[in-house]
């Protein structure tokens, strides 16, 4: 959180600069979206989004949903302006239910039809979305257009909702070196490969090493390692269909399928997971029992 902190990226124009002013510069409550950049804050309710100038109609192939629909959204890099956010960034999506996800800046700040273009979804109340398997996804959540060709960059990961809060912040390499992999390995090896797999697919859920934002699921590496306790073909099995493995009605784990995680990103993703196992462990700290 050095150098990429200290620049700004960007111009206001009159309507961001109106929005911006009008937002409370603390965090709200359900129904309240806050974004944190270094000491900067600023939030925003429902009603106030619903009547930005900025808000326009979007069509969308909904990865959430899996179906065609036109939502109301404001550009997220407009969102942005005025905050200290660079390409080199990482952003943080904290939802309601405990879900984290870590999205690259450049992406974010990417503007313009030539490319995967990122966007805030707002509910309007008076028509709701679909429900997503008999839940709300509202009131806020992230979603994506993209020109013909280009929409498989931005896989159903990058898609969010229940959004609350969204930290911009540095990488979660950067902040949880726990995670990283030993030094030495080549950037386009196995190991690297599978680390950035890692970070884009299950550090939403997952810690390692005690490292990482979410704890909805298990740590993957103390005081095991999912290949020390199922072994590379049934942690294969389970991230492909988690109920084929352990069937549990009410698991939340979902099913990570090819287009998310390719087959060979998976067997990167298992070369992270040995290695870490074998140079990067750290002792879980003592359970606490209840009383």
């Amino acid at each position: 959180m050095s150098a990429w902190i200290a620049r700004t990226m960007g111009k206001i124009g009159f309507a961001a600069a109106l929005a911006l002013s009008m937002a409370p510069a603390i965090a709200g409550g359900p129904g309240t979206l806050t974004i944190t950049a270094g000491t900067q804050q600023r939030s925003w309710t429902v009603d106030q989004l619903l009547h930005d100038p900025r808000l326009t109609n979007i069509s969308i192939d909904d990865e959430n949903l899996k179906q065609r629909l036109t939502l109301k959204a404001i550009p997220f890099a407009a969102l942005l302006a005025g905050l200290p956010a660079t390409p080199e960034g990482s952003a943080t999506t904290a939802a309601s239910d405990g879900y984290v996800s870590h999205l690259p800046m450049r992406l974010l700040l990417a503007e313009g039809n030539a490319q995967p273009r990122a966007w805030l979804a707002v509910e309007n109340p008076a028509a709701p979305w679909p429900m997503l398997k008999g839940q709300g996804i509202g009131p806020f959540r992230l979603v994506w257009t993209a020109p013909a060709g280009r929409a498989g960059t931005v896989t159903e990961s990058f898609w969010t909702y229940n959004i609350e809060r969204i930290d911009i912040t540095a990488s979660p390499a950067e902040r949880y070196p726990v995670i990283r992999p030993a030094a030495g390995h080549p950037s386009d090896g196995p190991v690297m490969r599978g680390f950035a797999a890692f970070q884009r697919v299950c550090l939403s859920c997952h810690s390692l090493n005690g490292g990482g934002d979410s704890h909805l699921g298990p740590d993957l590496n103390m005081p095991y390692s999912p290949v020390e306790y199922l072994g590379d073909d049934k942690l294969v099995r389970l991230i492909r269909n988690p109920q084929s493995l352990r069937w549990w009605p009410d698991a939340r784990m979902p099913s990570i399928d090819k287009r998310t995680l390719p087959d060979a990103e998976v067997k990167d993703l298992l070369a992270y997971f040995h290695h870490m196992t074998a140079t990067r462990k750290r002792v879980a700290p003592a359970a606490k029992h209840r009383q």
